[in-house]
């Protein structure tokens, strides 16, 4: 399997870049997400909206990702799926994802062994199995104060929620793969960064990806890592992202449609990172979203 890259047009200083890992060459295969027969005519693509449909059941409710979803839900009913006779996948084959039954992970995966992070490096890290945030698993003890790294759903801090939540949300671009990611994701990871404080060590945010398919069975489960980073005026701050199967499943069958969103306060600097070695089987889409 090879991997592309598509980067979408979209205004300045907003910069996104989307790559996707997909199989070249896959027999074709049938496509079930539900029996429910779609009536509604205004949609422009039924295997979106099934798809949509079944995201949406998979979901617990959630009042700080409510206004998320509800505009990816909102733009997913006008968006049919990608073919090659689109510019932005002239060179990308998503059949293998479309001609597969797509399963929502619903729940956060049971781990029997640590991701492998060099501690040598003291680097603070994270790590995220499936889209879920495994604190168990995760070493954040060398932050600066006022700095928090974690899950949305579970900061304790209101303020820092309030802050974030005021950009969640109001990102004027995206595409399909965006859309789906924001109605799928059962979490949100937040990095923020307080005005003027600097980060000396990059944070390494460990996404894993835990559930797979065998190969003949169709199944795809898919999951939806969504990643916020805050850094206000001054701030600094490293990110370091790494994708990764679990150990003995380099073969497995699964789809990682993560985002990353990043708001860059005035005089703040964020440097990024990306580091990719999946199942060779997998699928991966990868936006990644800046606003200064």
């Amino acid at each position: 399997m090879s991997a592309s890259a598509i980067t979408p047009q979209i205004r300045t200083p907003i910069t996104v870049k989307a790559k996707i890992k997909h199989k070249q060459k896959q027999k074709s295969m049938s496509f079930s997400l539900s029996t429910t027969p779609i009536t509604q005519a205004s949609f422009s693509d039924p295997f979106v909206l099934q798809l949509a449909e079944t995201l949406e059941d998979s979901l617990s409710p959630s009042v700080s990702l409510q206004k998320l979803r509800d505009s990816s839900s909102e733009s997913l009913l006008s968006t049919s799926w990608p073919s090659r006779k689109d510019e932005p996948f002239r060179f990308t084959d998503t059949s293998f994802i479309r001609h597969s039954q797509i399963i929502p992970i619903i729940k956060p995966p049971q781990l029997d062994y640590s991701p492998s992070i060099n501690e040598d490096t003291l680097l603070p890290n994270l790590v995220i199995a499936d889209g879920f945030v495994l604190n168990s698993m995760s070493n954040l003890s060398n932050l600066p104060d006022g700095v928090y790294v974690g899950s949305l759903l579970s900061d304790s801090s209101d303020r820092i929620a309030e802050r974030v939540l005021e950009f969640v949300g109001d990102f004027e671009w995206g595409d399909l793969f965006w859309s789906i990611n924001g109605l799928g994701a059962h979490d949100m990871t937040v990095v923020y960064v307080p005005a003027g404080v600097k980060v000396e060590n990059p944070i390494h945010l460990k996404y894993v990806s835990v559930e797979g398919g065998e190969e003949g069975s169709k199944k795809l489960p898919v999951s939806n890592p969504r990643v916020f980073v805050v850094v206000e005026e001054g701030g600094e701050v490293g990110i370091i992202e790494e994708f990764v199967s679990k150990e003995g499943n380099d073969d497995k069958y699964y789809w990682a449609n993560p985002v990353l969103e990043v708001v860059i306060g005035k005089g703040a600097k964020v440097r990024h990172s990306y580091v990719q070695s999946q199942s060779l089987n997998s699928a991966h889409i990868k936006w990644t979203a800046v606003r200064q």
